[in-house]
């Protein structure tokens, strides 16, 4: 009887402490398979240890359940990093975009406008690599600055600030760089093999003694003083010429090549007119002005237009005169202009005789 309450007794005792140990070995073996699950270890083993260690043993009881270490955190596998994405703000530009290095480069061209400059080189520095023009005409000085966006020319092959020697004739395209306030060299042209280059116009002054003429060119209407030299050629329209025949009042055609120390030297001299000489022209009237009484003849002999001043006297029928009339005026240079002294208009003979019979 008594071993009978003993035994009711202890299992009353013994079956709270076995619900308590089943529930916390489900609790741990819940919490060990999501562990796998989020590890995803390798099929033949539950973590540390063999298969099944993680499992408490059925004689362990309430006391290995109470001696049963916490679960561990469910651990993360490493999972392999995508390339990353940088999202640019609207108006920001990368690196690519924009490869100039303030520290290694000159910065990009100013936008400014490009303001031609010709003269001599008066000084080169080519250790701070800066230039020293004196324009044409004697004004004033002017330095520009060259670097790595400057091009230099010299008689049109590209070549370097060593190119640039003192006294070369250069004509730069200049620019203002707004970084500095300095003026920038975009490009640099050294021209030391001249051409031929032509003045057409009147003599002004010729010093035969000195060797030298002045020509008032009719494009500019500025004078040109050119030097005579004993290579100097010349020419008339009507045949030969000599160094005489440039007086005062004369038309002249020059040609000439400047040399480096800016003198400018005729290399032929075409004798057009001389004052009281006689010429004739022969061709169509391109133009009528009966304010001054000149017409303009499209002279075919040298393919030149010239004035030719009329008179009553010098036409036998003026109202045959008309624009693209054919005509041959004898005229004579009076050191001003081309005065008519017979002016005849193919089919105006003819005309007039058509009229006369008419009356």
């Amino acid at each position: 009887m008594t071993r009978a309450i003993l035994r009711t007794a202890l299992a009353s005792l013994l079956l709270p402490a076995l619900t308590i140990a089943c529930q916390a070995q489900q609790d741990t073996s819940s919490m060990q398979d999501n562990s796998r699950q989020a590890a995803r270890p390798a099929p033949a083993s539950n973590g540390p240890g063999t298969v099944g260690s993680d499992l408490p043993s059925p004689a362990s009881g309430a006391a290995a359940a109470v001696a049963s270490p916490p679960p561990a955190a469910p651990s993360v596998t490493a999972q392999p990093t995508s390339p990353t994405t940088v999202i640019l703000a609207p108006g920001a530009t990368s690196a690519d975009d924009n490869p100039y290095d303030p520290l290694l480069e000159p910065p990009p061209l100013p936008k400014s406008r490009t303001t031609l400059i010709g003269g001599i080189a008066t000084n080169i520095d080519h250790v701070r690599n800066h230039l020293t023009v004196q324009p044409f005409g004697k004004g004033t000085k002017i330095k520009v600055v060259l670097d790595e966006r400057s091009h230099i020319y010299r008689n049109g092959v590209e070549t370097t600030v060593l190119g640039i020697h003192k006294g070369d004739r250069v004509y730069v395209d200049t620019m203002l760089d707004p970084s500095d306030n300095k003026v920038l060299a975009r490009n640099v042209r050294v021209v030391t093999e001249l051409g031929v280059a032509e003045v057409r116009g009147q003599v002004l002054a010729a010093n035969l003694e000195k060797g030298t003429i002045s020509v008032r060119d009719q494009l500019s209407a500025r004078p040109v003083t050119f030097t005579i030299a004993g290579s100097t050629q010349y020419t008339s329209s009507k045949g030969a010429a000599t160094a005489t025949d440039l007086m005062p009042g004369a038309l002249v055609d020059v040609q000439f090549a400047p040399r480096r120390d800016d003198r400018t030297v005729a290399q032929q001299v075409l004798v057009l007119a001389k004052p009281g000489e006689n010429y004739i022209f022969s061709g169509k009237i391109t133009n009528l002005d009966m304010r001054t009484n000149s017409m303009f003849v499209d002279n075919v002999a040298d393919d030149q237009t010239y004035e030719v001043h009329l008179t009553q006297a010098a036409l036998s029928n003026p109202r045959a005169l008309r624009i693209g009339a054919e005509v041959t005026a004898r005229a004579t240079f009076d050191g001003k202009q081309y005065k008519a002294s017979n002016v005849h208009i193919e089919g105006a003979d003819q005309q007039l005789g058509e009229q006369s019979k008419a009356q």
